[in-house]
């Protein structure tokens, strides 16, 4: 081992990441560090202190969270972590749950004996379970003797840690209901670290970890966007998405990769590959998050219903803020029995005003360091809502309960109604139930007899309704009618410019672009740039052009910009044939530069104001159509009503893309038809 570092220290520096793994490659879990430094390091190193006092030191700790959270990852680097303070080597001992079991009779028991005195006598050392659920689940009439037994042995052998000083046992789960309780006591598992998933500060933290060893980083604007953009990933998910980003940053430049064989193999330059921001975005589209994947409730609000929803999710999570604040800390310490923590809220609304589909699912997204559970119909048979107290802090929500509550057993409604009123108020539980219009009678006692909060979700307003709507009128970066209206002007300009360049076959071409009057409108002006050789021919142009120019009088205006504007031709509407005439005879060329005149000064005015005040009639027609969808065919429309709506209007671009009146006549057409039917209706 010495001769080992002696020739690894010669080596040069490189960037390449460190072979051992410890809390500095770890990133968005810094609690989740300090915890496990009080808890375990700290003992194992300064024993001493403890025997002092005559204290027992911790010896479990239990991690528990979503798949992909960092439970195995903090685990594997503790040990590098204590090998780096220099005080002894401490032996990490890595188990499955799986590992364990044997199919004779007795084995699986004398395996864990045997590894927990290996343990000893390596100590101080760490045993590590993974998925310890596996290993010593409940122990009930489901299964058999043996695995009751290996669950013994195990309660056994973790209260004889007390005579092994050094050892300490690492349990990691993300089903924390399937473990046996007796496990989760003080002198088994003193301690319980919930690994939620990463929020975005902590996928921030997460990418630059992952991202730290490269030659050219992102920018921290990039890691910004990405943190944001992967709501619902875990660490992960994160670390997929850099690598699927090197891949897709490789393909890109280097096309024909693939089709490479044998000797004209390409050969990669690592140096020269920078990851860009459409890299990271290609990836994306490859890495499904996990929250998806797991069926959780909880997502992020799709940003094109943002501006109806919003406020809704805002107004829940400010009476959050004003009554119970200690659930929008995820830090917060509770005291249990001297304090009132429980919490109780009543959303009242229908699935057409996006209750259950966007409401519920953003409020569980911005209390995603809670464990959920969620009770609907699709988890009734579920043993999920029955374990709710064994993660304290956490979130329960029922869901659309007044639907289904008619629909089940009786004695599974007692079973429910008994299950909630045994929350009481010390216990940091936050309940959430949707119904539409009332909970049901047995719910009563729990929400309407306790300090609850009864919120009604309410119709979009006329305001929200114009943000709604305004990207598909005024938007220039995707498919809208100001998006139509720019590409059929570029068109007809473009069908101009190639009109104007056929005809100018000959040395004349920019002057016969003159005659053409539909060039003049709009205030354009023409710059005329004499082009060829310096001749006597040219010299003697310019002066005959100039002297036409003085006789009119405006010498000063023409003589050094040689511009002339379309509102000057109305005033010397002879001087158009003469400048002609004139430069045909002088053999001159000139090109005609299309220029635009100098932007005024903005206001900070809105899109809406921009184009209602605006002199051009298409865009006056594209608000007067804004204006009419948000506060008339909108009008006391439920949030499903105006999704159909909106993908009614994207229809409309979609089939006429091409031509601006046609758009503006489908869409007329369109909100006719659904006024005239909400009539009919009403």
């Amino acid at each position: 081992m010495p001769n080992c570092l002696n020739k690894s220290s010669r080596r040069p520096r490189t960037t390449r990441p460190r072979s051992t793994l410890d809390f500095a490659q770890i990133g968005g879990l810094s609690h989740h560090i300090k915890t496990l430094k009080e808890l375990i390091i700290f003992p194992l190193l300064h024993g001493n202190l403890y025997s002092h006092f005559n204290i027992k030191a911790p010896r479990g700790v239990l991690f528990y969270g979503p798949p992909g959270t960092g439970k195995t990852l903090v685990a594997a680097a503790l040990a590098n972590e204590i090998n780096q303070e220099n005080l002894g080597k401490v032996s990490f001992f890595h188990r499955k749950g799986a590992d364990c079991l044997d199919k004779w009779v007795g084995e699986s028991e004398k395996k864990l004996k045997d590894l927990f005195d290996k343990a000893a006598k390596a100590s101080p050392s760490i045993i590590f379970f993974d998925e310890i659920d596996g290993l010593a689940p409940v122990r009930s009439h489901r299964h058999d003797h043996v695995h009751c037994s290996v669950v013994s042995t195990l309660l056994a052998l973790m209260d004889g840690l007390d005579e092994n000083c050094g050892v300490v046992v690492i349990g990691a789960t993300n089903r924390l209901d399937a473990l046996d309780p007796a496990l989760r006591r003080p002198g088994r598992f003193d301690k319980e670290l919930y690994f939620a998933m990463p929020s975005t500060e902590a996928r921030k933290e997460i990418l630059q970890v992952h991202t730290k060893t490269w030659t050219h980083q992102p920018s921290p604007e990039l890691l910004n966007h990405l943190a944001n953009i992967t709501v619902g990933c875990c660490g992960a998910d994160l670390q997929a998405l850099c690598a699927e980003a090197v891949l897709c940053c490789t393909k890109r430049l280097y096309p024909n990769i693939d089709k490479m064989e044998g000797t004209l193999r390409v050969k990669i330059d690592p140096h020269k590959i920078v990851v860009e921001e459409i890299d990271f975005l290609n990836a994306r589209l490859n890495v499904i998050p996990s929250s998806q994947k797991i069926g959780t409730k909880m997502r992020q609000l799709c940003p094109i219903l943002r501006p109806l929803l919003e406020r809704q999710i805002n107004n829940i999570v400010s009476h959050v803020q004003a009554i119970w604040p200690h659930f929008l800390n995820a830090r917060y310490k509770y005291v249990m029995g001297s304090n009132r923590y429980a919490g109780r809220i009543i959303l009242v609304g229908s699935n057409k005003q996006g209750l259950s589909t966007h409401v519920i699912p953003g409020l569980l997204q911005i209390l995603e360091h809670l464990p959920c559970y969620v009770l609907d119909i699709s988890t009734l048979g579920e043993n999920e809502f029955y374990n709710v107290r064994k993660d304290l802090p956490s979130l329960l929500v029922l869901s659309r309960v007044d639907e289904w509550w008619d629909h089940i057993e009786e004695c599974d409604q007692i079973s429910i109604a008994a299950t909630l009123e045994d929350i009481h108020a010390g216990v940091p539980i936050l309940t959430i139930a949707s119904c539409r219009e009332e909970l049901p009678l047995k719910l009563h006692d729990f929400f309407y007899n306790n300090c609850s909060v009864t919120l009604k979700i309410e119709d979009p307003t006329e305001k929200e309704r114009g943000q709604f709507f305004s990207p598909l009128f005024f938007d220039e970066s995707r498919l809208s009618l100001h998006k139509v209206l720019l590409t059929s002007k570029n068109l007809n300009s473009v069908k101009n410019s190639l009109r104007n360049q056929i005809a100018a076959k000959n040395v004349f071409r920019g002057l016969r672009a003159l005659r053409n009057p539909n060039l003049y409108a709009n205030g354009w002006c023409y710059r005329l740039r004499s082009g060829g050789k310096q001749d006597k021919s040219r010299s003697q142009g310019n002066s005959e052009l100039l002297s036409i120019i003085k006789q009119e009088n405006m010498a000063k205006k023409y003589s050094r910009r040689s511009i002339i504007r379309s509102e000057d031709f109305n005033v010397i509407p002879h001087l158009n044939s003469n400048l002609v005439n004139n430069c045909i005879q002088s053999s001159v060329c000139y090109r005609i530069i299309k220029t635009e005149p100098p932007d005024e000064p903005r206001k900070n005015f809105s899109r809406e104001d921009i184009f209602k005040n605006s002199s051009d009639e298409d865009k006056k027609k594209i608000y007067n159509l804004w204006d009419r969808i948000s506060s008339r065919t909108s009008l006391n429309m439920k949030l499903t009503h105006l999704e159909i709506l909106y993908d009614a209007v994207i229809l409309c671009l979609s089939m006429n893309r091409n031509n601006f009146q046609n758009l503006v006549e489908s869409v007329q057409e369109t909100l006719c038809r659904i006024e005239n039917a909400q009539q009919n209706v009403s």
